[in-house]
């Protein structure tokens, strides 16, 4: 059963893992913006940073997350579960929450994996140089948790011309419906 187990796991990324101390690399704090009720982004504030062992990531995200956000995987193009959302609403960072891509820049670049010309607010995402299987390419993580999300480019549509190319499964997706929902229920009475 294990070996099926794994076998499933690995068949779902074309690369293998890599264990990497992202945390390590990560301030205390950093400035995001955070989720207004109308799912906008809000003011930029300071907050800490979200650092945790491998052995608490990997049981927070279970195995295909954990992959792909902590130890820099990709998930196999057209698999997946956000791909074909189209959906209005908010894609959150699966490690820590911090709001990431918004549906109003989603678009079919008919690559396999979601994509956005632009994140939900520049502070929420880092850029660095990833020249990893020989090629040269900027990789994308959260800003707030160091978490793996994909990669950015530069063959996107207007009014960017960059593809902020993304692994579905470093993504949680709340509607902007849900998200007034959560905001009104907040609210002091």
């Amino acid at each position: 059963m294990k070996a099926l187990t794994l076998l499933a796991v690995s068949a779902a990324f074309i690369f293998p893992f890599m264990k990497t101390d992202q945390a390590a690399d990560l301030p205390d704090t950093v400035t995001v913006r955070l989720l207004e009720a109308n799912g906008d982004p809000g003011r930029a504030q300071t907050v800490p940073t979200v650092k945790k062992s491998d052995s608490e990531w990997e049981k927070q995200l279970g195995r295909e997350a954990y992959a792909v956000l902590r130890a820099k995987g990709t998930e196999r193009a057209f698999c997946g579960t956000l791909l074909d959302n189209h959906k209005e609403g908010v894609y959150f960072c699966a490690g820590c929450d911090l709001p990431l891509f918004s549906s109003r820049s989603k678009f079919d670049s008919g690559t396999g994996w979601p994509s956005f010309f632009q994140p939900f607010a520049k502070e929420n995402i880092a850029e660095i140089s990833d020249t990893s299987y020989g090629m040269a390419r900027t990789e994308i993580l959260c800003a707030r948790c160091g978490g793996h999300l994909g990669h950015v480019f530069d063959d996107g549509p207007a009014p960017t011309g960059l593809r902020f190319c993304l692994n579905s499964v470093s993504l949680k997706f709340r509607s902007f419906d849900e998200i007034k929902v959560a905001a009104a229920a907040q609210k002091p009475h």
